[in-house]
């Protein structure tokens, strides 16, 4: 059969076969379109009760019971009456160190007058249940401010509730004085039944000094609540937080005796934990390290939800020096996170590292206090007493080596009110002797202990000489020791551009070093130390100059092996400093120091973009360092960026304070050698002005920038400074700051 017919009758049978399947699918068009038509028009439908649409699916009991326990739950005046409480200290903080006075305070309570006294979580309650609470049902509140003037992260709901309330009162108020007394008016929450004390925590530093405090205590007034005993404030800028919080709680406590007529006990030490050791526990459910429950025995990748406070084991992939001097050290160190699609970040947030404390001192500390043949037996720690209102700072059970390495932070400065209290306990009567040498005299002890910044470790054996303090509870320990917290570091790198990857850049100070090659007593920066013995690790570079190979040492491989590696424990915590949405807006970028670091990301995420083909707006970088030098970071990676971007858009200029034979040039000085530029930015929409690095430094920027705003525009400093408010309100002013 010729070719030319089999085609031709191919082409028939196939268009054939195509009216038949367009036949099919419109009798099965039309057959779908009558039976709907018919069921809407003739179908009777099945008959309803009317109660089905009024029913709740949820609320069918367990569920209901479920939430009314919850409410309860976070009804602090419920709380009170469940537990028979006398007083409930609340604290919002964000480093932990309100948390830890909290804590000190409801003990002290506890000990000083025998009130059962709990210890909570600001968040643990509903603020709008205060109003609940009985006369004599007081509460304590310490707060810390963090940044510049903010709340903690579990202050903010009561900070929203009262400027609401408080502002609801002002308007009902305003109402009634224009309208009468017949104006009507909505319900304000009425706290006159509020007794409370109040301490707040911040640093001088700050333009902002411990407004979070002040603003609280005013507000409870505002709204009836009456305070008793003055309004306590710690200033860390001088690190006097300790001797006013002592001070302070000293005269709450009179205030506390004369208006609930309270009886002194008889003074002695009362354990807040009871500490059991027990050698037959299965290793298994032992917490050697691990933060959590969720990274025991799980190699540290088991993750549901993305949680800033459950952090994973992350490798180390890159680590550099950037410097290095006689006394400090500065470090550029990049981290894989990994597969686990919940672990990301975004271009300007932080990531949380968990340090461990230096084998010397865990050594020191565990021999110091008579723990060194029990150092790795479990331990399970518990309320005394079954008292279930001391909340267990630390995961339990564990080790009395985790406890020191993991768990506490004990190279922590002594305070003179800890130091004190170690009398009840000292080995002998040349160690307490010793002991009051130190401690009877405040200016001998800042002399002696603080300023040599003296760990515990090195106080017991001072005075003790060769005498363990076998007698010093590991309960005293837990409540004069805080609990170990992350430290966070600003993100180096873009998201956009290492997705998967982040850097920090940290400074880490090199501590003396003895002739015999043992590091000497003090403190000198806990998780910097970490990092630098971690870079150290892998490298295979050698040690600081002037110190021995061998240490500071760390258990870098963490417990059960669970960061060998390289590994280190970290997770993200997001930042409100952000680029803005449009990458045309301009930006204004002031840091000092490891302060550039996410301007690093910032730039570099631009650069991605104008190298994607989107156009970038105006960028300026304004940077301070010691000496050009020796400390001038990223060099290479502004000249290169500024060549990519071109010099009328990206421009960066540089101060040094120390330079040699040059005068002394800050960043402030900077930003107004570029007033006219900076303030023309500033007018125009979605402009960015961030400032990042020390707290007094970014005080100083935001007075040059009030004194900007005034010679261009004539106003004076004091409403410039209004303008300089309004630009953080709006978030065109962003600061990200530290002590």
């Amino acid at each position: 059969m010729p070719l030319e017919l089999i085609q031709d009758l191919s082409r028939a049978w196939l268009a054939e076969q195509s009216k038949a399947d367009h036949v099919l699918l419109l009798l099965l068009a039309t057959t779908i379109i009558s039976y709907n038509l018919w069921s809407r028009l003739f179908s009777k439908p099945p008959d309803i009760p009317l109660e089905f649409w009024y029913h709740v699916p949820q609320a069918t009991g367990a569920l209901t019971v479920s939430r009314e326990k919850k409410a309860e739950a976070r009804n602090i005046a419920h709380v009170f009456k469940e537990r028979n409480l006398d007083i409930v200290i609340l604290w919002g903080t964000q480093s932990g160190r309100a948390q830890l006075l909290a804590r000190r305070l409801a003990k002290d309570l506890r000990d000083t007058f025998a009130l059962r006294a709990l210890a909570a979580d600001l968040n643990d309650f509903d603020p709008a249940r205060l109003s609940d609470l009985a006369p004599t049902q007081p509460v304590g509140f310490v707060l810390s401010t963090y940044g510049d003037g903010d709340p903690s992260d579990n202050t903010n709901a009561l900070w929203t509730f009262l400027h609401a309330a408080a502002a609801q009162k002002d308007k009902d108020e305003y109402e009634k004085k224009k309208n009468g007394d017949s104006a009507a008016a909505e319900e304000v929450p009425d706290l006159s039944s509020l007794r409370y004390v109040l301490f707040g925590l911040g640093n001088s530093n700050y333009r902002l000094y411990n407004r979070v405090g002040t603003t609280v205590d005013s507000l409870l007034q505002r709204l009836g609540a009456v305070r008793f005993g003055p309004a306590g404030t710690g200033d860390d800028a001088g690190g006097e937080t300790e001797n006013d919080f002592v001070s302070w709680r000293r005269e709450v406590q009179g205030a506390l005796q004369m208006e609930l007529g309270l009886t002194v006990q008889e003074p002695r030490y009362r354990p807040a934990f009871e500490v059991q050791h027990d050698a037959s526990v299965a290793s298994e459910g032992v917490y050697l390290g691990e933060p959590n429950a969720s990274l025991l025995n799980c190699g540290g990748t088991r993750r549901r939800i993305a949680d800033a406070k459950v952090p994973t084991a992350m490798p180390v992939t890159s680590a550099r020096r950037l410097w290095e001097t006689e006394g400090r050290l500065c470090l550029h160190m990049e981290l894989d996170l990994g597969t686990d699609r919940f672990v990301k970040y975004k271009t300007g947030d932080h990531l949380a590292i968990w340090p461990s404390n230096p084998d010397h001192e865990v050594r020191r500390l565990l021999a110091a206090a008579g723990l060194l043949g029990r150092a790795h037996v479990p331990m399970f720690i518990t309320p005394a007493g079954g008292d279930g209102d001391c909340e267990i700072p630390v995961p339990s059970p564990t080790t009395p080596d985790a406890l020191f390495r993991y768990y506490l932070e004990i190279t922590g400065r002594v305070s003179l009110e800890t130091a004190s209290a170690l009398a009840d306990f000292a080995p002998s009567p040349a160690a307490l002797a010793g002991l009051k040498s130190v401690v009877a005299d405040p200016d001998t002890f800042r002399t002696v202990v603080s300023a040599a910044r003296l760990t515990l470790a090195d106080l017991l054996e001072e005075v003790g000489r060769d005498d363990p303090w076998d007698t010093l509870p590991v309960s005293f320990l837990l409540e004069r020791m805080g609990p170990m917290r992350p430290r966070y570091y600003s993100i180096s790198s873009s998201a956009a551009v290492h997705p998967r990857t982040v850097s920090i850049t940290a400074v880490a100070d090199k501590p003396p070093i003895t002739w015999e090659g043992a590091p000497t007593r003090g403190c000198y920066g806990l998780a910097t130390g970490y990092l630098s013995a971690l870079e150290r690790a892998v490298t295979g570079a050698a040690a600081p100059d002037g110190a021995p190979e061998d240490g500071p040492s760390y258990a870098l491989d963490g417990p059960r092996g669970l960061l060998s590696g390289g590994n280190l424990l970290a997770s993200v915590r997001e930042s409100p400093f952000k680029l803005p949405t449009k990458s045309t807006a301009p930006i204004i970028m002031v840091g000092a120091g490891t302060g550039v670091a996410p301007f690093r990301a910032f730039v570099q995420e631009r650069v991605r973009r104008r190298e994607v083909g989107q156009e970038v707006g105006r960028t300026l970088l304004f940077m301070g360092f010691r000496n050009e030098g020796v400390d001038f970071i990223y060099k290479e990676d502004w000249e290169a960026w500024r060549r990519t971007l071109g010099a009328e858009v990206f421009g960066y200029w540089t101060a040094f304070s120390r330079e040699p034979g040059r005068e002394k040039e800050y960043v402030q000085d900077l930003v107004r050698t570029h007033a006219e530029e900076v303030m023309r930015l500033l007018e125009e929409t979605g402009c960015r002005f961030y400032i990042c690095g020390s707290a007094g430094m970014a005080r100083d920027v935001v007075c040059a920038l009030g004194r900007m705003r005034a010679e261009v525009t004539g106003k004076s400093e004091e409403e410039a400074m209004e303008w300089v408010k309004r630009l953080r309100k709006f978030k065109t002013l962003l600061e990200d700051v530290w002590g």
